[in-house]
């Protein structure tokens, strides 16, 4: 069977470097250092961000990058040499997992080399191959990873599937014995799901010999073409094994479903595909690199503690159980017991140890050097000391009795303290592996402004300053779309996604709630204030004659819409975009209650956003319940970003989630 993917194969690289092609002329506009490889975003007809994660994975994304700090060295190389080049054509190198970037920049050009074979790195290269950067120097076998040295592709024996012959097949099976699949994948070249997929679905065994297969090489190469040709289609699928996402492929998984009994997902691009599952792969990652060794170490000398205990206490409950059984022997049988007792004293002194068994009653066995009679009593042979009165046994034992029992009573006191101390590890590892997990987020595109998606699914965004502004107008509005202002000096710009449609009251005015808490109003304290709307075609950048519009200002025309007497208040809630993710949500309290775990209604206040922030967090999840590891991965900047400015907290509280758990998308409008 197939095993999971960690990262991609020439036919996942074939079709995304396809896709990526229609990149062609547009300009890289910056690098930044992103999730153990670097993200490349592109301005043309279409922008675009791409991802690449040496030996790994490459292909575009719809996320945001989340850089913080100063930039890696190689991405400060990559920025000096080819930040602003246009882009001449993305190629796949023969057919090896590895692609090439060619970019031109004045009367410079450079290639960009991506390898995402085992140990592979990324390398940026002059025309003529010198390395000027490298993600990782290297010395081996065959070439040298070095700046200052000419660059050399890794050597390769794989086949490109259109150049495949059946006569190529039939050598590869004759070459060998054992499994085919194993054979094939060596000499060809190819991945082990690419061939489960073709013996699939042309009903051949998995594990069917080399030899078996002869005479049907023809037949294979054209079920391996026809799986290439399917990846140039362009479309990703995601195989699911019990729900768990197994492996991610670029031709339709129709073969290994049936076979395995496996579910399968279909995207409209490779790169969403791949995008969505390695996604998964990075959660899982992050998630195990938490559990820390000495957590491991600690949970293992819990364990070998519980277990010593247990057994322990096993031993302790069978020895009282013994002297229970002999207790209550010897108490039932008293007169017999003195009887052999007071016979064995008197045979000692006459006669000797080795004339009791057999002359006193029931005496069976005698050990003198320790002054033990054995007397069998209903079938129980019973040790006594003969200088030991009777009745003082008894009592003797049932004071050991009484021993036992408290022995027994502090070793389950161990046992469930040992428990209760392994189950807040595991819950402590949980949390963090949930912690982990949902650090792992990718934002949406729209995450970098303000922004609410209205109760019936349109998206609304608006600038955070003058800059964001301009560019929220500029990119993003046209005659389908409705601009929003508060009527008030110094409020955002919000483009509300309407794609022609009327919306209804209900959602302009949880649109205008971000334009009028992010406006001046919150800092004079103003209650509430009214918002204006009008049509994408009514607002222009253009200036009247003789006037000058200042940056993120602009000329409104026609008749205004008015959203009167809106709260300056907002509310800040945290929801789940799937099982682990958590997003900020900003809007009005009606809206964010809906959709929140948990959420905070804020009011203009005094104090300090940033302290604000950090207290916010600890407020919702202190009533997030089983939540709690997830709210508390959410960024304490991230929240910083959404207080409009010096605030009060009015309530805080769980949301009632009473629309269920959903990616937050947008309905009426995709980024262009």
């Amino acid at each position: 069977m197939i095993k999971r993917k960690t990262s991609m194969t020439a036919f996942d690289v074939a079709a995304v470097v396809r896709q990526l092609s229609g990149l062609q002329g547009s300009r890289l506009a910056n690098i930044y250092a992103y999730n153990g490889g670097f993200l490349l975003r592109f301005k043309g007809a279409e922008d675009a961000r791409v991802v690449v994660v040496p030996a790994v994975r490459l292909h575009a994304t719809r996320y945001e990058p989340a850089e913080r700090g100063t930039p890696p060295p190689l991405v400060m190389g990559l920025r000096k040499y080819i930040r602003g080049a246009r882009l001449e054509s993305v190629e796949q190198h023969g057919f090896d997992r590895i692609a090439v970037f060619r970019f031109s920049r004045g009367n410079g050009s450079y290639v960009l080399v991506t390898e995402l074979l085992p140990r592979g790195v990324v390398v940026l290269a002059d025309s003529s191959w010198k390395i000027l950067h490298a993600s990782e120097q290297r010395e081996m076998r065959d070439r040298v990873i070095r700046r200052g040295v000419e660059y050399q592709f890794p050597p390769s024996n794989t086949i490109h599937p259109s150049q495949l012959a059946g006569e190529t097949v039939e050598e590869a099976l004759s070459s060998g014995s054992g499994e085919a699949i194993r054979i094939l994948a060596r000499r060809l070249g190819y991945p082990g799901e690419v061939l489960e997929e073709v013996f699939a679905r042309l009903d051949i065994p998995v594990d069917a010999s080399a030899d078996s297969l002869a005479g049907r090489g023809d037949e294979i190469a054209e079920a391996i073409r026809r799986l290439y040709e399917e990846c140039m289609q362009l479309k990703g699928y995601i195989v699911y094994d019990k729900g768990v996402p197994l492996t991610v492929t670029c031709f339709e998984p129709r073969g290994l479903a049936a076979r395995y009994g496996f579910e399968y997902r279909a995207f409209n691009d490779p790169s969403t595909a791949y995008d969505e599952y390695f996604l998964t792969v990075a959660r899982e990652a992050a998630g195990a690199s938490t559990v820390a060794a000495e957590i491991e170490a600690e949970r293992k000398k819990l364990l070998a503690s519980l277990e010593a205990a247990r057994r322990n206490l096993e031993h302790l409950r069978k020895k009282l159980r013994e002297l229970e059984e002999l207790a209550e022997i010897v108490s039932t049988n008293i007169a017999d017991v003195y009887d052999a007792v007071e016979c064995a004293r008197k045979m000692r002194e006459t006669a000797g140890w080795e004339q009791i068994p057999g002359n006193c009653p029931g005496v069976v066995d005698v050990e003198p050097n320790k002054g033990i009679i054995k007397i069998s009593i209903v079938g129980n042979i019973v040790p006594i000391d003969i200088r030991m009165e009777p009745g003082r046994l008894v009592v003797d034992l049932y004071k050991r009795i009484g021993e036992v029992r408290a022995k027994i009573e502090r070793g389950e006191k161990a046992v469930k303290d040992i428990e209760a101390r392994l189950a807040e590890l595991e819950e402590k590892v949980r949390q963090r592996l949930l912690r982990a997990r949902a650090m792992v987020r990718r934002k949406e595109w729209y995450e970098k402004y303000h922004w609410v998606i209205t109760s019936h699914g349109y998206l609304a965004i608006g600038g955070r300053d003058a800059s964001q502004n301009e560019s929220v107008v500029k990119r993003y509005l046209n005659d389908k779309r409705i601009f929003m202002h508060a009527d008030i000096h110094g409020a955002p710009a919000v483009v509300f996604f309407a794609e022609g449609q009327t919306p209804p009251e209900q959602d302009l005015r949880e649109a205008a709630a971000i334009a009028a808490a992010y406006s001046k109003a919150w800092k004079a304290g103003i209650g509430s204030v009214d918002v204006y709307w009008v049509w994408g075609s009514q607002v222009s950048k253009a200036a009247p004659a003789g006037e000058y519009l200042a940056k993120g200002a602009f000329m409104v025309y026609g008749k205004r819409n008015y959203i009167r007497n809106v709260e300056v208040k907002i509310a800040i809630g945290i929801g789940l975009e799937d099982e682990y993710s958590p997003v900020v949500i900003v809007g009005p309290d009606s809206l964010v209650r809906r959709r929140s775990i948990v959420y905070a209604v804020l009011a203009p206040g005094d104090e300090d956003p940033s302290k604000l922030a950090k207290r916010l967090r600890s407020l919702l999840a202190g009533k997030a319940g089983e939540y709690k590891p997830i709210i508390e991965a959410v960024g304490v900047e991230e929240l910083r970003e959404r207080i409009p400015g010096r605030a009060r907290v009015l309530y805080v509280g769980r949301g009632s989630r009473e629309e269920p758990p959903r990616p937050l998308r947008i309905l009426h409008g995709e980024e262009s």
